[in-house]
């Protein structure tokens, strides 16, 4: 090859070549094929090749494709080589010679081909974490809006607050879910654009035409500058700083959903197929896989710096430390990314409620003090402090008093913090005491109330419906694509015309 009078050190050949090619045989090579085809179809509608040379590259194109699908080793197995895109170009290099065979790589290089490669990859990758993303949001807002009215105690600092529902507590993580969808749906067209085109990174003297080889694979635009297109990763750090925020969402998420099932709470429980025992202890029933979904959730995290440490410092050009080491970890976070998303879908779809133990619990957490602090403001006119006073040290008072004995020791604390005795209505204190009466009646400032909780998941679900639009339209623009590259290929394979061209070995 070129100057190259030896093959690769076995050494390399070992640790870097050889593992490689097994990877890029799946995950490299079928991208590889629909670039191919769409820069030979560039060439032969500008004339830079011959109408028989591409079609002979086109139909060695297809031969290659149709045997990848069925599962051949359409590269073999040499015993030394130096990377996919040498092997897959000797392919063609076999069937027609050394002449038309290597013809297709004209006015390009493996550093636009890689570039356009991980952006096919990915936005592949995207729409399909984003599929498997919407159908977590569906499983969530369809159990929010079962339990808009199940009332539990919500928490602040691990402790007891005020009563919420368990509707309420699902919504909120919900809509943090969708926020990071959206934000990881608004990277795609960041991601869609075309590096091709620009060669090595300089551009090239040949009058190709970028336009139409983003059309034919499916990208909105094409990157403008030849540097940027094959130097730049910046898109990676986007997809993986959306990932991130999800990873975290979700394992505060699996963390609340573990506690709750504990025997501390039992607010909630899974199917047996769902949890696991103990090897020593016969009574325990543990929700291992909300572990699970915690451990790969993060592991968008690590990628993100992982990547983000790759890039620094690397020269503003081609970089095998940019384009091949610091890009590949966000293929396992998008992995780990989707498997948690997966699994937490199942664990939401299949979880046991205990509305009882959630009621039980409130009984006994003060968690109404709030409200009764509120109806003395409200209905009293005190000042909240003093309002605040006076129910923290009727909160000391045993639990489960009636309304009429309530009623009594609160008017004494009264007379004791207020400036002027206060009569308090029975009724209004037995509804202000009521888990949920509270509940009810937090209407405002985006409350539990039931009517405001549906309202919130009805604008969840016009924004869930919006995102799997846009998911939906992406990929019938790539299916558009293929099918009109495919049918471009098709046009001059079967051509019988060798039409004029340049003979590219004459440029």
């Amino acid at each position: 090859m070129g100057r190259l009078s030896r093959p690769p050190n076995p050494t390399l050949f070992r640790l870097v070549y050889g593992p490689q090619l097994a990877s890029d045989r799946s995950l490299v090579l079928p991208y590889l094929l629909r670039i191919d085809a769409a820069h030979v179809v560039m060439l032969d509608t500008e004339r830079l090749l011959k109408r028989d040379v591409a079609a002979a590259l086109l139909r060695v194109n297809r031969e290659i494709a149709v045997r990848l699908a069925r599962g051949h080793d359409v590269l073999g197995s040499p015993p030394t080589h130096r990377g996919l895109y040498m092997l897959y170009e000797q392919q063609y290099i076999e069937h027609l010679g050394n002449d038309a065979g290597g013809a297709a790589h004209v006015a390009r290089s493996r550093n636009d081909i890689n570039a356009t490669v991980a952006r096919m990859r990915l936005r592949e990758e995207m729409c399909g974490l984003l599929s498997v993303w919407c159908a977590l949001l569906d499983a969530m807002r369809s159990l929010a809006d079962s339990h808009r009215e199940t009332v539990m105690a919500g928490f602040t600092h691990l402790q007891p607050a005020q009563p919420t529902s368990f509707g309420h507590y699902l919504a909120g993580v919900t809509s943090e879910l969708v926020r990071s969808a959206e934000w990881l749906a608004g990277t795609f067209d960041c991601v869609n654009c075309s590096p091709m085109g620009a060669a090595a990174g300089f551009g090239t003297s040949f009058a190709v035409d970028r336009v139409q080889v983003a059309e034919l694979l499916g990208f909105r635009t094409i990157i403008e500058n030849s540097a940027d297109a094959v130097a730049s990763r910046d898109y990676l750090v986007q997809v993986l700083s959306a990932l991130a925020v999800l990873g975290t969402s979700i394992t505060r998420f699996a963390t609340d959903l573990q506690a709750w099932s504990s025997a501390a709470y039992g607010f909630l429980d899974w199917p047996d197929d769902l949890v696991s025992t103990s090897s020593i202890m016969p009574q325990k029933r543990n929700a291992f896989v909300l572990e699970t979904i915690r451990g790969e959730a993060i592991h968008s995290i690590g990628a993100l710096v992982n990547t983000l440490a790759g890039m620094k410092n690397a020269p503003f050009s081609n970089s095998v430390e940019v384009s091949a080491e610091a890009s590949a970890h966000v293929w396992p976070a998008l992995s780990a990314g989707r498997k948690a998303l997966e699994l937490l879908t199942l664990m939401v779809q299949q979880i046991e409620i205990r509305p009882a133990r959630m009621r039980a619990f409130l009984g006994d957490a003060g968690t109404t003090m709030t409200a009764v602090a509120d109806l003395l403001v409200a209905r009293h006119g005190l000042g909240f402090r003093v309002a605040h006073e006076a129910v923290a040290k009727f909160a000391a008072e045993p639990p489960g008093l009636s309304a009429a004995d309530a009623k009594a020791r609160l008017e004494i604390i009264l007379r004791e913090v207020g400036p002027e005795p206060v009569i308090i209505d029975e009724g209004a204190l037995a509804i202000a005491l009521d888990p949920e009466g509270c509940v009810r009646r937090a209407t405002y400032g985006g409350g539990p109330a039931p009517e405001t909780v549906r309202r919130q998941l009805q604008g969840l679900a016009r924004r869930l419906e919006q995102l799997r639009a846009r998911i939906s339209r992406w990929q019938q623009q790539l299916a558009d694509a293929d099918a009109r590259l495919d049918a471009a290929a098709d046009a001059i394979c079967e051509s019988r015309s060798l039409g004029e061209g340049l003979d590219v070995l004459d440029q």
